[in-house]
């Protein structure tokens, strides 16, 4: 299995820190032990082996870095579709990712998921983005908690999901305002590609577009920061607050 390398500060430490995933964990190195003196303390509470290197030997397996970094052997809570839907509650919450390219969008995403307990993300094989130390770092380490799920292909995952009882909204510029909309019971939020927008055959299969509302001079929102306002949307009519 490939190990990943860590260079986040609140992602190495949510790892040092939560018992639930310091299995993953192979290793913390530091260039400069009095530095990091803090990494290396909830190391040894945790169990976890430590080294001290040089930052040329760390460069070479991490590019750049700040003296410090945590190698896993993996990131995402991986997970199962059929788990996810049968895990799901009355009021239940699943987001889809078509196709997003930048990590750093799927990584607030992921943080925003897990603020608002959603089950997982689900997100394409094909394409999707591979750069998993960049969006554990964007996530501040909630990679770790929310599980993923990797489809070879999405449109067939949404035809999963609403058998098992969701309601697919796909977000889009043109949609009916998603405050207009009624989000109650079962929830799978889609988010399309930056600049792009969800694909022709993922808008075939929703069950209707939403939008936020917005009276700016740009475009449209980034697409990390619509998911989340749709995200808290879903969960303020679910009552979950």
């Amino acid at each position: 299995m490939r190990s990943v390398y860590i260079t986040g500060k609140r992602a190495v430490e949510t790892y040092l820190v939560d018992p639930g995933v310091k299995e993953r964990v192979v290793c913390l190195y530091v260039t400069d032990p009095h530095h990091h003196r803090h990494f290396l303390s909830l190391a040894r509470e945790a169990g976890i082996r430590s080294e001290v290197c040089s930052a040329q030997e760390l460069s070479r397996y991490v590019g750049t870095h700040r003296g410090f970094a945590l190698e896993v052997l993996r990131t995402f809570k991986e997970a199962t579709l059929e788990d996810l839907c049968g895990q799901a509650q009355e009021n239940a919450l699943l987001v889809a990712l078509d196709h997003l390219q930048d990590p750093h969008n799927v990584g607030a995403i992921l943080r925003s998921a897990d603020q608002f307990g959603a089950l997982g993300v689900i997100i394409p094989e094909r394409r999707a983005v591979k750069d998993a130390a960049s969006i554990s770092k964007s996530s501040s380490g909630a990679d770790a908690f929310v599980p993923v799920v990797v489809e070879t292909n999405l449109r067939r995952a949404l035809l999963h999901v609403k058998k098992a009882g969701f309601w697919v909204y796909g977000a889009d510029m043109e949609g009916q305002p998603v405050h207009e909309v009624d989000l109650s019971g079962r929830v799978c939020l889609v988010l399309g590609a930056e600049g792009k927008g969800l694909s022709r055959l993922l808008r075939e299969e929703v069950d209707l577009l939403v939008a936020v509302p917005a009276h700016g001079h740009v475009d449209s929102f980034n697409v990390s920061v619509a998911a989340g306002i749709l995200m808290y949307e879903v969960r303020r009519q679910q009552g979950w607050f």
